[in-house]
């Protein structure tokens, strides 16, 4: 018996440490991690390709993509591109190459990266010349999504006339940190609306969306596309799709009489939807505060380049 006290007050005396050490601080939650402006990142690796090489000559080209995100991409691509006249894809290589790199998380706050490597050749530069700057590129093409969830103020009194204080008051939300995409909500505006029930309000949302990101977005369906040498219709460019939930019940956020047109179309990096409750809500409830949550979804590209100097192989 006395060993069986003794050992529930040593670990009883344990807890009591593992309290006070200071490390009991506040837990890393999902609003943490989506942070910041940028999905993908992507840079060559050093000597990869190198500052200089010779002509007829096979050389490495590797990048190192980093995914710093809060969204997963799954089946992206990214596409080399060279001066077709001096340099090439190796025969054994690829010029497209796919990808899968998990974002950040409240387990990994960093997110994951990969490297990507292919061979390539250079050919000859021509009798009349000793050497030649050649450029070499890389696109990238990927899914990605953000992902936003805010508490907002729901306050069916429209004109102020109900007596005693109330438990939230409606106000503009600005977002300046981003939430762990490079396409960012920026800002919200709430409105109640009056309903032809004069016995409901409809909650209304306007949303600003921004491309804050160093590429372009392009539509779902055409990422893989603009990863290829075919061209993108300017119908392709700058499509974003929209989802939006009060409380867990669907806002509408399409534009003219089709749902499924619930979609932006950015302008100079920019614009806004309109989402509104359509079921409403009764006038007879108190303001109260109600989760709001939005998805965008979007494919996205971004290129990099870097310079080679060619050099013949001189006899003399």
């Amino acid at each position: 018996m006395n060993k069986k006290l003794i050992l529930m007050i040593g670990i009883l005396f344990l807890l009591a440490l593992s309290g006070c050490d200071g490390s009991n601080k506040n837990p890393i939650t999902d609003a943490d991690v989506r942070k910041g402006i940028e999905g993908l990142t992507m840079e060559f690796t050093k000597n990869a390709p190198p500052e200089k090489v010779f002509e007829d000559s096979i050389f490495p080209i590797a990048v190192n993509l980093k995914n710093i995100g809060a969204s997963d991409i799954e089946n992206g691509f990214i596409v080399f591109g060279f001066e077709k006249a001096y340099v090439d894809v190796n025969a054994k290589s690829g010029e497209k190459q796919g990808f899968s790199i998990k974002g950040k998380s409240i387990f990994n706050l960093n997110g994951d990266e990969e490297f990507v490597t292919i061979d390539a050749q250079t050919k000859k530069i021509g009798a009349q010349s000793e050497t030649h700057t050649s450029s070499i590129l890389a696109t990238a093409c990927y899914q990605y999504r953000t992902i936003f969830g805010e508490s907002v103020c729901v306050d069916t009194d429209i004109y102020g006339i109900r007596k005693g204080e109330k438990a939230c008051t409606i106000k503009d939300l600005d977002y300046s940190n981003g939430q762990g995409a490079p396409a960012t909500i920026t800002k919200i505006e709430t409105r109640m609306l009056p309903d032809v029930d004069e016995n409901k309000v409809k909650p209304h949302f306007i949303i600003y969306v921004e491309n804050k990101g160093n590429g372009e977005v392009v539509s779902l369906d055409k990422v893989e596309k603009a990863c290829t040498s075919e061209a993108l219709e300017y119908t392709d460019f700058n499509m974003i799709k929209i989802k939006a939930t009060l409380s867990g019940k669907d806002l509408d956020c399409s534009v003219g009489d089709e749902p499924s047109s619930a979609a932006i179309r950015l302008r100079e990096k920019k614009d806004m939807v309109r989402c509104t409750l359509e079921d409403g809500v009764g006038r007879n409830i108190d303001s109260y505060m109600a989760p709001l949550k939005i998805e965008l979804e979007y494919g996205y590209t971004f290129t990099i380049s870097k310079n080679i100097l060619i050099e013949k192989v001189l006899k003399y």
